[in-house]
């Protein structure tokens, strides 16, 4: 039944979460992490674990909807997107993108596919987006509770998070690479 359903859909969301998560970081230090790697997995799982605990509690609804809105939906979710459609369509390349399609599936994908690729999926991320901050209204909890300002500020903040890592990524290659700024530019680009 769906009730049964729902909890093994959501632990196994969890293990491909946390996965992720720790390959990322041991991938980053193997020569520290990768021995311990299952101590390491224990570790962040019982971390994440304290992270959640607050929002088991009586107001735990707030702390939970604060985070939902501003940093797992909306405005910072829009934001990734637009990176990645602009990663994949310009950066890797919709030709190439289709290539690899056409490798793994057998069918080279047609005009439609390239063409949303390319341009119409980062020009509807991008409107989107605008539109979102155009129609912007802070998270409320229903119709009776507004969040008090440092809680908004504090949700920004939580949004901005996620969002400077595009932006922060793309200055510390250019400014950390060797050669000049336009080499670094050329070469982060293509």
């Amino acid at each position: 039944s769906l009730h049964d359903a729902l909890p093994i859909l959501g632990i196994d969301s969890e293990f491909c979460n946390v996965e992720a998560l720790v390959t990322g970081i041991v991938d980053n230090w193997p020569e520290k992490l990768l021995k311990h790697r299952r101590l390491f997995t224990v570790c962040m799982c019982f971390l994440l674990f304290c992270l959640g605990l607050p929002m088991c509690t009586e107001g735990g609804i707030y702390i939970f909807q604060l985070m939902d809105f501003y940093s797992c939906s909306g405005m910072a979710l829009i934001w990734v997107c637009f990176f990645q459609t602009i990663a994949i369509g310009w950066f890797f390349g919709a030709r190439k993108f289709c290539d690899c399609v056409e490798q793994m599936t057998g069918h080279k994908p047609n005009l439609f596919w390239f063409l949303c690729w390319k341009y119409f999926a980062p020009a509807v991320m991008a409107g989107v987006f605008c539109f979102y901050i155009y129609s912007f209204e802070p998270v409320a909890y229903g119709k009776n509770y507004t969040y008090p300002k440092w809680a908004e500020m504090l949700g920004i903040c939580l949004s901005l998070c996620s969002m400077l890592w595009v932006p922060g990524y793309a200055i510390y290659y250019l400014v950390t690479q060797p050669g000049t700024f336009r080499e670094n530019l050329r070469t982060g680009l293509s």
